[in-house]
């Protein structure tokens, strides 16, 4: 029986990481505590799963709240599959066991599918309660469909039913199970990780690809969505943000989270740099919090100067430990969501005006946009002209290989266009 019985664990990062180690940590989470008290009665080895597993999140929180959350998805999905379908302990699994589990993940059962991404758990009277809602997947529908609907005053639901995970998707749990063995091998807990030999066989990873679709804005939506975005800010200055951030994002090849507050880095104009030949950089703290330092363009000078005067004007104490990207109410610099809502306005800035002008394709392709479009809108603009190893540097790729095989790709069309009139 695959419905789903379970209740959540792990809470999110910045809570995680304030709490205690050990079952005091579920001190506040009544309804996680029963259930792992009532699963204990019939396995006495599910404490032991909770206690190397919280370990295992503890330590990986040391690193980003990112690789937290993406391994605390993976292994609690493993861990509640683990205890309410196979009814084992995790260290009781064998491979054929792992294989029915991957099998499960690619397409689980609609009891453990929500139709919206909820938190795990809800605060009330001082404990933090099961959120009913919350499900370990969540089908999603597309933005355009959304939107649709919106606009026709209908509320569409995914299909719960349907939902399986992408490649992309089980590459990403493979690769976090995979830790997690070679984890609790190291601490002497398991004995051994089967998951490799798992993945060599698996039929839901693939390699190479019919067409590689690189999720950018077109040349033509690009110039809509920066001239909308300059006008705004010329008729009302409190869109220079706005203007500066899609610039920023676009020119820079930005990750959204390198614009953002985190917990251990925040982005500040002291940020931007001139070496001794007068070369502006921009230093970034990118993902496995590596830091890079991302060449400048002079193209984009005038952008950050016309922010810099707006926010000077604004704030007399305006400095260069000033957030690069300010709130308009209280201090200190946005979030990876809020900066996600501004850029979105400049994608519905520049479809209301496709649209308008006659541009309808084009205006219905910008609304499956999202803002990580802009760094490979930027990337592919300038791939052509650009050293290799000069745009892996600044895109923050670890080799040369990860920016060739994503950006440098034979043209489809013309691909075609030549293989047409071949002889058999």
């Amino acid at each position: 029986m695959s419905k789903f019985k379970a209740t959540p664990l792990f809470d999110a990062h910045k809570t995680f990481v304030r709490l205690p180690m050990g079952m005091a940590m579920l001190n506040d989470y009544p309804d996680s505590a029963l259930f792992i008290t009532e699963l204990v009665k019939q396995n006495a080895e599910v404490r032991q799963d909770f206690l190397q597993t919280q370990a295992f999140l503890k330590s990986y929180s040391r690193k980003s709240e990112a690789t937290y959350r993406s391994y605390r998805n993976e292994v609690e999905r493993l861990l509640l599959w683990s205890w309410t379908v196979a009814e084992k302990s995790i260290i009781q699994l064998r491979r054929p066991d792992l294989e029915v589990f991957f099998d499960f993940v690619h397409h689980p059962h609609f009891s453990w599918v929500g139709d919206s991404v909820q938190d795990r758990f809800k605060q009330i009277g001082g404990e933090w309660l099961q959120n009913e809602n919350w499900r370990p997947f969540v089908a999603k529908i597309s933005k355009e469909d959304r939107k649709k609907a919106q606009a026709g005053g209908l509320d569409v639901k995914p299909d719960t039913k349907g939902h399986t995970l992408s490649g992309e998707a089980i590459k990403i749990c493979f690769s976090a199970i995979s830790c997690f063995y070679d984890y609790l091998s190291d601490e002497g807990y398991a004995f051994g990780n089967p998951i490799p030999a798992i993945r060599k066989q698996s039929p839901y990873l693939f390699k190479g690809a019919t067409q590689k679709n690189i999720k950018r804005l077109s040349d033509l939506q690009w110039d809509y969505v920066l001239s909308c975005s300059e006008d705004k800010a010329n008729s009302d200055p409190a869109y220079e943000r706005m203007l500066f951030v899609i610039a920023l994002i676009k020119t820079l090849y930005l990750r959204v989270s390198e614009l953002s507050d985190r917990a251990n880095w925040q982005p500040v104009w002291q940020h931007f740099w001139q070496d001794s030949d007068g070369n502006q950089w921009l230093k970034v703290l990118g993902k496995g919090n590596k830091l890079r330092d991302i060449s400048v363009p002079s193209s984009l000078s005038p952008y950050i100067k016309r922010y810099q005067a707006h926010r000077a004007e604004k704030n007399s104490n305006f400095n260069n430990n000033a957030p690069l990207v300010a709130k308009n109410r209280g201090s200190g610099g946005m979030t990876s969501r809020q900066i996600r809502r501004i850029v979105q306005e400049a994608f519905d800035l520049a479809y209301d005006k496709m649209l308008l002008e006659t541009f309808a394709e084009e205006a219905q392709a910008l609304r499956e946009a999202t803002t990580h479009w802009l760094r490979h809108t930027g990337a592919s603009q300038d791939i052509s002209t650009r050293p290799l190893k000069h745009m892996a540097d600044d895109l923050g790729h670890a080799s040369m290989g990860t920016t060739d095989q994503v950006y440098i790709q034979s043209d489809m069309k013309e691909r075609a266009r030549t293989g047409k009139n071949r002889d058999v």
